[in-house]
């Protein structure tokens, strides 16, 4: 931000420190005016930031000259840049050097009037535009690991003033990361996002000082106004000091007048809204030990009440084999950061400290190192079976896990460590045993408690990078000594803090009584490969350049690595305590036993209540496990998560222990579908990925094949000639909404069917089954074949689909069955069409919402058909797998066929480009912002009409401290609706009348929301989640999303700002679709990406929509 002849110029790094903190730009406006003086802040560790970014900016250059590119450097004096004329003149000298078509242009600079702009670089692309038959993109170098959203924001700001210079939005932007890899980002993807942003700062900016408050924000970790800002936090007592307050949370105590440590130490409030009664007690804890230590000037800490196998209870007996360990890494060196220190301290047979570190200083290092530490505890370990190892908040476990996978090394090794609870995180035993006085819980805050104060060249772990920055120009062995002393305090630290948890854990004793020692876990099956699936891997991944082996190579052990994630996170739900499993978004906590138990056999019925706002993972019909037993609690009878309410059938074994809390169980056995992986790699080693033979239609979807069509059909030829001429191969078919996904794969079945072909069907769930195998029944009731005869396997009678030509029988009988041939139709999970028996009974597979069903599951079955027709569509729903994969191995078959794009190439597959629902002044909006502009709605939609209106609204409706439901929102839907009921309604060729509730769907991302909203709206209102409407369609669609702002939402942005789910939710719309939401959701602050894309979705939509003022 500068003054230029009186004006005021902003840049993009303005804009993104806005939307970093709005506290900020009322700072800098402030100076800029001579209202206050602009501090200089000396930052060691910035100073290295900006030198090596500047070096990696030439770097990147002189790779362009290498590479033989033409290259026009804008020589600027930027502090010579002071007028306007100056100005527009470096912005003339850029256009000039675009004009001469230069291939790049370095540090050019872009001006407007207002804005100022330096590009990095302009790199030249053959696009035509005003320039002539060639246009430019912007490159934009960070040395950072992973492209931040800021520097995303930046290049969309460039990107709008290269716009305007040369006539024409570029396609993509860039950003040249620290190892010179250049990650590509279309632009639509985020520019509406940034347009929202520039549009709110300008605003802001030009209304003058706005009063706004330094609250602490991540920004405050570089920023030149951090000594100023907590000097005023301090001066105000502000509750920011508090440890472990968010800025929620001061907002809502603020409501309460709360506005001070001080006052928060004195409340004897019991009750806040938006903050749970156990958090608010906790907070005014923590705020009373702070209070009495700024006036004692002594570091106490107050003893909390045990709970089993939480706090001090997470101790385990002490061994003599124990380790105490810390790693040091850089984020800033070689691709995606190094971890260069790995440091461990014991005590030896006479009770002295010991040390040992393993160093790395490049990749190769860093695994050699990874290993060497591994083989030290193992075989430290075998010594002492009993050992633990020690650590202090999550950052080694995270990083040995990340270690282990992207160095595919010590995999089952470190499994061990973490199935048998090896791992000890002190961090997590002093969250949950105890509170302390101090305004930080790091372990540098804890140790005056119990060490003497540190000397030493580095404070903290930022230091230790800068250290580290400098010995890679300096290569002084001086540096590394002070880097190693410092790691080995941390060690020694974390030693004496457990020795010091010990005797809290005796004082605990003595004030509450005994404390049981963690319980030994109960032992889970160990995921590991077989040798026979281990050594197919290694062939099959032997050469990276052979893609298609390489990734089924990896794919081998696709549902070992989600088993793998999946029990991690199972035995960290045992760990949690009862106000984290609360909290967490798949436990349900705080159960309380109602009614009178009811025998069932030799079990018995319980019925508990619970907190409907809690969102979870306890699915009816599915085991629930106890987290502090580590065992099964029972089956899950009936859930109504709206109210609250389940049965749990108990046996008599569980039936012993008291109920708090459940969880999810483990993972479910999935040997059948590995096995099926195991015989296509045996299968491929012997005889070739490309070979004619078994598992045609599988391997040509690992080497991206396009279908194998006969008789010269051709996919422009429809979807009648594809499907009948489709030749062992893998047909891809991508439908969005209202399309007729279902409608045209029931057609295509019966088709096959009709033409004595036998057909399968599968999918992620029974209930996707159904639904296609019900269009498939209807279909042939309606084309007259009534010899169809199907079969579906099902192991619960409640999930079969009922028909009287569909008969429901278990895999085993299934498969039986199937053999005789009199049956056409075959439907099952992934369990079914993985068994050796069905290899090759199926003329065509139909693989339904292919979006969801795993590449891995969709391999595993494809030796059970000729052929695949893979439905679906990953914009709505996406595969919900979450273990670490190698690239690749871990999307769906859909989202594995696409790639990088968001729709089918017309070579690849069908892509269905026709809603037969939404008007188009809806799809406009779908298309544009999921589809790439290639969906249109069919004319006759544009004839639905509704007087009330019809395309897009948005309802504002401001609330605040909701997380899962909110009452104004409810309240806003309930009015809208009102005034959309009677309004005269015109669907295509009917005949005009008063639209009823029927007419309505309205959604939410929320049980909670939900269930405020079905009991404020009249009988026979469609209410529900997204999930319970997909493939369902309405005159109107309503969106609710309840949540207030991004903080509070619980699942983070990723699924309240979810673009399948905003996809969904909208599509279901035939003429009118309504978003009802707070207006700071669509103010969200971005920090990565993937959230700046998430965002940019609802940015378009505001964009679209017109706003609607509700009537009263």
């Amino acid at each position: 931000m500068q003054l230029a002849d009186g004006t005021v110029i902003y840049s993009a790094s303005d804009l993104t420190g806005y939307l970093a903190c709005e506290h900020l730009l009322q700072q800098e406006l402030r100076a800029l005016h001579g209202e206050t003086g602009r501090p200089d802040r000396a930052d060691p560790e910035l100073d290295v930031l900006t030198k090596r970014g500047i070096e990696h900016e030439r770097r990147y250059r002189d790779r362009l000259i290498a590479d033989g590119k033409r290259v026009v450097e804008i020589a600027l004096d930027r502090d010579e840049l002071t007028t306007t004329a100056r100005l527009r003149d470096a912005h003339e000298r850029t256009l000039e050097a675009m004009r001469s078509g230069a291939d790049v242009v370095y540090q050019g600079a872009f001006f407007d009037g207002t804005w100022l702009g330096y590009a990095d670089f302009l790199i030249r692309v053959e696009a035509p535009s005003a320039l002539g038959t060639f246009s430019y993109e912007v490159a934009d170098t960070k040395l950072a690991r992973h492209v931040k959203a800021s520097a995303l924001l930046q290049t969309c700001a460039y990107s709008d003033q290269l716009t305007r210079a040369q006539g024409v939005a570029p396609e993509w932007v860039r950003v040249v990361l620290g190892d010179l890899a250049e990650p590509k980002y279309r632009l639509r993807d985020y520019s509406a996002y940034y347009r929202s942003a520039k549009r709110r700062f300008e605003e802001v900016a030009r209304a003058g000082a706005i009063p706004t408050y330094p609250d602490p924000v991540a920004h405050c970790e570089v920023c030149r106004w951090i000594d100023v800002c907590v000097a005023q936090r301090r001066r105000d007592d502000h509750l920011s000091l508090v440890a472990g307050l968010t800025r929620e949370q001061t907002r809502k105590l603020g409501t309460e007048h709360v506005t001070t440590l001080a006052a928060l130490a004195a409340s004897t409030l019991e009750h806040v809204k938006g903050i749970g009664d156990p958090t608010l007690a906790k907070l005014e804890r923590q705020a009373r030990l702070q209070l009495e230590q700024r006036k004692t000037n002594v570091v106490t800490y107050e003893l909390l009440k045990p709970e089993p196998n939480r706090g001090l209870a997470r101790l385990p007996v002490k061994s003599a084999g124990d380790l105490f360990f810390d790693m040091e890494g850089d984020p800033l060196v070689e691709d995606g950061g190094l971890q260069y220190l790995f440091g461990v301290a014991w005590l030896d047979d006479a009770g002295v400290e010991q040390f040992r570190s393993f160093w790395a200083h490049d990749r190769v290092q860093e695994k050699a190192a990874f290993q060497e530490f591994v083989d030290f505890v193992c075989a430290r370990r075998k010594a002492h079976p009993d050992l633990h190892i020690y650590h202090y908040a999550p950052y080694e476990e995270i990083a040995l896990k990340s270690l282990m996978g992207t160095h595919a090394t010590r995999e089952d090794e470190v499994d061990d460590l973490l199935r048998q609870d090896v791992l000890v995180d002190l961090y997590r035993v002093v969250q949950q045993g105890i509170a302390v006085s101090q305004e930080s819980y790091s372990i540098k805050a804890l140790e005056p408690l119990y060490m003497p104060k540190r000397g030493g060249a580095i404070r903290d772990a930022g230091g230790s990078i800068v250290a580290y920055e400098r010995w890679l120009d300096t290569r002084e062995q001086s540096i590394l000594d002070d880097i190693e002393a410092y790691n080995r305090d941390d060690c020694v630290s974390t030693l004496r803090l457990r020795d010091w948890l010990e005797q809290r854990r005796d004082e605990a004793i003595a004030k509450y009584g005994a404390i049981e020692r963690p319980m030994v876990a109960t032992p889970t099956p160990k995921v590991e490969e077989t040798p026979e699936t281990l050594s197919l891997a290694e062939t099959l991944t032997r050469d990276p350049d052979q893609r298609a082996c390489w990734l089924l190579g990896h794919l081998l052990g696709y549902h070992r690595r989600e088993a793998k994630s999946d029990w991690w996170e199972y035995f960290d739900h045992c760990d949690m305590s009862e106000l984290e499993l609360f909290e967490d978004a798949h436990a349900i906590s705080r159960l309380t036993e109602v009614g009178t138990p009811v025998p069932e056999k030799r079990s018995l019925i319980r019925e508990y209540a619970f907190d409907p706002a809690q969102e979870h993972r306890i699915d009816e019909g599915r085991q629930a496990h106890d987290p502090w037993t580590r065992k099964d609690a029972g089956e899950v009878v009936s859930i109504d998560k709206a109210a609250g309410r389940l049965r749990l059938k108990r046996g008599p074994t569980v039936d012993k222990n008291p109920l708090a809390s459940l969880i999810p169980p483990g993972p479910i056995n999935d040997e059948t579908q590995r096995a099926a992986l195991r015989r296509l790699g045996q299968w491929v080693v012997a005889n070739g990925i490309d070979a004619p033979g078994d598992w045609r239609a599988g391997r040509d979807l690992l080497l991206g094949l396009p279908p194998r069509l006969r008789d010269g059909v051709t996919l422009r030829d429809g979807w009648q000639s594809v499907i009948g001429a489709l030749d062992h191969g893998c047909l891809p078919v991508q439908g969005p909404p209202g399309s007729g996904k279902t409608w045209i794969g029931a057609a295509m079945a019966v088709e096959l069917i009709k033409a004595g072909k036998r057909v399968g069907i599968t999918a992620q769930s029974h209930k996707v089954i159904c639904n296609l195998l019900q269009a498939v029944c209807d279909r042939a009731e309606q084309e007259g074949v009534a010899t169809l005869r199907g079969l579906q396997a099902v192991s619960d009678p409640n999930d079969a689909l009922g028909h009287p030509r569909v008969e429901a029988l278990d895999s085993a009988k299934v498969e039986s069955a199937w053999s005789f041939g009199a049956h056409q139709l075959v439907a099952g999970t992934a369990w079914l069409f993985a068994r050796e028996g069905l290899h090759d009974s199926v003329d065509v597979l139909f693989v339904d919402e292919a979006g969801q069903f795993s590449l891995a599951n969709t391999l595993a079955v494809s030796g059970a058909a000729k052929s695949i027709v893979l439905l679906g569509d990953p914009n709505q729903l996406s595969h919900p797998g979450h273990g670490s994969h190698p690239p690749g191995v871990e999307v769906s078959a859909l989202a594995h066929v696409l790639g990088d794009e968001e729709t089918m190439p017309p070579d690849r597959g069908l892509f269905l480009e026709k809603t037969f629902r939404m008007r188009s002044d809806i799809s406009g909006f779908i298309s544009a912002a999921f589809y790439e502009g290639r969906l249109a709605s069919q004319p006759d939609c544009d004839r639905r009409t509704l007087d009330a209106g019809t395309g897009m609204w948005i309802v504002p409706v401001e609330h605040a401290d909701s997380r899962v439901s909110s009452e104004e929102e409810a309240d806003a839907v309930c009015r809208l609706v009102s005034e959309l009921l009677g309004t005269p309604w015109t669907d295509i060729d009917k005949p005009t009348r008063p639209l009823r509730i029927g007419d309505v769907v309205i959604v939410a991302p929320f049980n909670a929301q939900v269930e405020l909203l079905t009991k404020a709206l009249p009988p026979g209102a469609r209410v529900g989640t997204v999930d319970k409407f997909q493939g369902q369609e309405a005159a109107v669609a309503i969106y609710s999303m309840a949540t207030s702002t991004i903080e509070e939402a619980p699942r983070g942005m990723t699924f309240l700002f979810s673009r399948n789910r905003l996809n969904v939710a909208l599509s279901r719309a035939q003429a009118l679709a309504v978003l009802v939401c707070s207006p700071r959701l669509l103010h969200a602050r971005c920090k990565t990406p993937e959230e700046m894309r998430l965002a940019n979705a609802l940015a378009l939509f505001e964009e679209m929509a017109t706003v609607h003022t509700l009537k009263g």
